[in-house]
């Protein structure tokens, strides 16, 4: 078999009941010339049984039961991929059917450009779309604020496998692996989004409290390293400070007034006539046999 053009990455854990609509996401792309590993993190549910019932000769299934973090994982991901481009894909999230064909476009039109992201469509539950973001274009703009966020959704990226070569994961930021990332690798890399909601991101599931704290504790803890080292003491101080307040702040929303709350103030609400369009590509993406 002829190595595809690009890897699809599913490094999945607990995803009995959302990982079969993410895989038929991904089958029902318009672009087709890829590979799908789905590797198990160790899960105790019924997903890795769910990942072997797919019969298909561009899908490799890895999973021996014991247990990997996600960045080790995706790590494990890169080693394996056999395409020019690597894309991410979450097992409880789901794709639009044109996702990886204008990733790829974009690539072509520019080849300097390293990693490319999408805008994302919020899903609440039963999966109606809520909202959704636009997000920059420019490498620029997608790193405006590198001591507090980069605009670029992990979930949605798809990179050069060249370039994942020389920027992997840290394992030890387990829960803020992608920030960690973009922090360690923006000076010397660049960055783009399409500027289209392409990525289905089911929220609801995605924010606890136990992930907020390991996130912004691991945050704090390569913040400080990342500034401290490059000789900013007062900043690594500051920025790490931020990632505090911004744990507090961000519970006594979810605490005191809703997590729904918490979580709207991402995204543009969405129109009536969009929910409608997004609900029924996700009805058709749900449905799709191969």
């Amino acid at each position: 078999m002829s190595e595809p053009l690009v890897t699809v990455g599913l490094s999945f854990y607990n995803c009995e009941k959302t990982l079969l609509d993410a895989i038929k996401s991904i089958f029902a792309q318009t672009f087709q010339d890829w590979e799908l590993i789905l590797l198990d993190g160790g899960s105790s549910d019924r997903s890795l049984d769910v990942a072997k019932t797919i019969n298909d000769p561009r899908v490799r299934v890895i999973g021996d039961g014991s247990y990997h973090t996600h960045p080790a994982a995706l790590n494990r991901i890169i080693d394996l991929a056999r395409g020019k481009y690597i894309a991410n894909m979450d097992g409880d999230d789901l794709c639009s059917p044109t996702r990886l064909e204008k990733q790829l476009e974009l690539f072509k039109r520019d080849e300097s450009i390293d990693v490319v992201g999408t805008g994302l469509i919020y899903l609440g539950e039963s999966d109606i779309p809520l909202g959704y973001t636009i997000p920059p274009v420019s490498h620029s703009e997608i790193c405006k604020e590198p001591h507090r966020t980069f605009r670029i959704a992990h979930g949605s990226i798809m990179a050069k496998r060249s370039w994942h070569i020389n920027n992997k994961y840290d394992e030890s930021a387990v829960k803020a692996e992608d920030f960690n990332l973009w922090l360690r690798s923006y000076e010397h890399s660049k960055f783009a989004n399409v500027p289209e909601p392409l990525y289905y991101y089911r929220c609801e599931t995605s924010s606890t409290f136990k992930k907020r704290f390991r996130c912004r504790l691991t945050c704090t803890k390569f913040l400080f390293s990342h500034y401290y080292h490059k000789g900013y003491l007062l900043k690594a101080m500051y920025y790490a400070s931020l990632q505090i307040i911004k744990f507090i702040i961000g519970n006594f929303i979810c605490l005191f007034l809703s997590k729904r709350k918490y979580i709207e103030r991402r995204y543009t609400p969405i129109s009536s006539e969009d929910k409608i369009r997004y609900a029924d590509e996700l009805d058709k993406i749900k449905k799709y046999v191969s």
